[in-house]
Order: structure tokens, then C-alpha cells, then sequence
């Protein structure tokens, strides 16, 4: 069996390296997809040579994805629109919350989907649960173009980073289509990169989504994998606060005092995040 290190390059001087056995691999129409298998973190997907999650850890970000916004609402978001996320682990989380009665997610790239379902298919949700709407589409046409005013609770938006297929998923007229799809109380999240390797990522995510949400958090998650803490926006329609949670949930990482905890910010994030 092919066994060889494969280095992943965070910046020019410094990279993670993985002794891996190859599982699959495709250059789709909108990327290089990779699935490895490591020792120590089980198998995992990069993508454009980036790590998206390894199996190992993968729990820490799909649970903070998830049940961050949604304890943050009154009560459980019933209509759920997911953007991205083709590994399934979001439709995992959102499937484990009572009170969900509609999650639609779109997909712009098929091949991804389907990798994962053949090799990462312990990760993912259940795409026969009949609340479960999937779609292959570019979600920045669907939020701008298609989706009904004030439709969905809670709008997760699990993408790469602003780079490939998801540079429209970081602009001013995407945030625009997200405060209009969501309902009045409703609110958005959205990984916004490391800072400590991207510091420019944050800023700029923040500056274009407070053009349009009259609040916009940022709040934290430390995932092995990536090397240092990952950050995450998350916008409110009405302006209110998710840093208290308003309902108790519970996961392997999750609970409500990581919850509080996520928001607290070391100062250089404040700096970054001009708050």
C-alpha cells in the first residue's frame, strides 16, 4: 500500500505535514479534491490543497457551526438554509436539534458531495431524512435571485475560504441576500479563516457584512488540525447579541460555557476585528 508525507502549505515558511495513504482523488470542475488516511487523524478531505476536517476532529467545527447560531435564537430554528458543506457534517448537527423541520442545503460542487459520501460517509448526516432538501447550485445566485423574502431562521454558510469556487460567498451583495432570506430574528454564521495564518480574511468578512447586518460577532474555535483557532462571523437580522445562549445544547465539544466562551477575544483578534 502507497505510503508517502504530504505537506500542506499554510504560508511560504512554515507547513503541515501528514504521513498518508491516498484515497482518492479528482480534479473537478472547481477544484483539486483530495482524500487522505493518517494514522493519527483517520481520513480527510483538502481541498485546493487545504485541509477542510479530518475525522478526528472534525466534531469541534461542525458543532460550533451549528449550535452557536442556533442557541443564540429564541427557540430552535425550524427552516435552516446551508450553503456549502458538502461533507454532510453540518446536516449531522442540524439533525440532532429538535424542532427542525426544514434544512435546504446547496452544493456548487457535486464532486465533492459525492466523495465524501463514498469515503467520509461516518461524518455526514442522513440525506433520506425527508426534511432534508439537497441541491447542486451556487448558493450566492440562489440568496440574490431565487430564494423567497424572509424564509429561513438560520443561514449557515459553510464554505473554503475566499478563495475558487467561494469568492461570491464573501462579498457585499451576498451579505445583502442573506439579510434578505432571513426572517427578522433571524441570524447567519460563517467561518472567516485563521487569523493567525490569514489575518486578512476577518476584517474583511467583517467590514462588508456589517454594511448589511446591524450587528456582526466574531467568536472562536481551537481545531487541532488547522494549526491554531478558527474564526467565525455571526450576524443577527435584529441586532441582538449571541454571545448568552438562550437554549441549552450539548455536544461532544459544544456546551453552553464554550458557548460564552467562544466570544471572548484575545486583543490582537479585537484589533483584527475592530471591536
Amino acid at each position: 500500500m502507497t505510503r508517502y508525507w504530504w505537506f500542506e502549505k499554510i504560508t511560504p515558511h512554515y507547513s503541515h505535514g501528514y504521513h498518508v495513504i491516498p484515497i482518492y482523488e479528482k480534479r473537478t470542475p472547481y477544484q483539486h479534491l483530495l482524500i487522505y488516511k493518517n494514522p493519527l487523524w483517520g481520513r480527510f478531505l483538502v481541498l485546493d490543497g487545504i485541509t477542510q476536517f479530518t475525522e478526528k476532529d472534525e466534531f469541534i467545527y461542525h458543532e460550533t457551526i451549528v449550535f452557536c447560531p442556533a442557541a443564540a435564537l429564541e427557540s430552535s430554528p425550524e427552516e435552516v438554509l446551508v450553503i456549502g458543506g458538502g461533507d454532510g457534517g453540518v446536516v449531522r448537527e442540524l439533525q440532532r436539534l429538535e424542532g427542525v423541520r426544514k434544512i435546504l442545503q446547496l452544493e456548487v460542487d457535486e464532486e465533492v458531495f459525492r466523495a465524501c459520501q463514498k469515503y467520509l460517509r461516518e461524518i455526514a448526516g442522513d440525506y433520506e431524512d425527508p426534511r432534508v432538501e439537497f441541491r447542486i447550485t451556487d448558493g450566492s445566485r440562489f440568496v440574490a435571485q431565487e430564494a423567497p423574502p424572509e424564509s429561513f431562521d438560520l443561514v449557515i454558510v459553510d464554505c473554503t475560504d475566499p478563495i475558487g469556487p467561494a469568492v461570491n460567498l464573501y462579498t457585499e451583495e451576498f451579505y445583502a441576500g442573506l439579510y434578505k432570506v432571513l426572517k427578522p430574528h433571524g441570524r447567519f454564521i460563517q467561518q472567516a479563516s485563521i487569523p493567525r495564518f490569514f489575518p486578512e480574511t476577518l476584517p474583511m468578512a467583517l467590514e462588508r457584512s456589517r454594511k448589511i447586518f446591524p450587528l456582526v460577532e466574531v467568536l472562536r474555535a481551537p481545531v487541532p488540525c488547522y494549526g491554531d483557532e478558527i474564526a467565525f462571523i455571526l450576524g443577527s437580522k435584529d441586532g441582538s447579541s449571541a454571545a448568552e445562549p438562550k437554549q441549552s445544547f450539548k455536544g461532544r465539544y459544544y456546551n453552553p460555557s464554550v458557548h460564552r466562551a467562544s466570544f471572548a477575544l484575545p486583543d490582537w483578534w479585537k484589533e483584527l476585528a475592530q471591536v
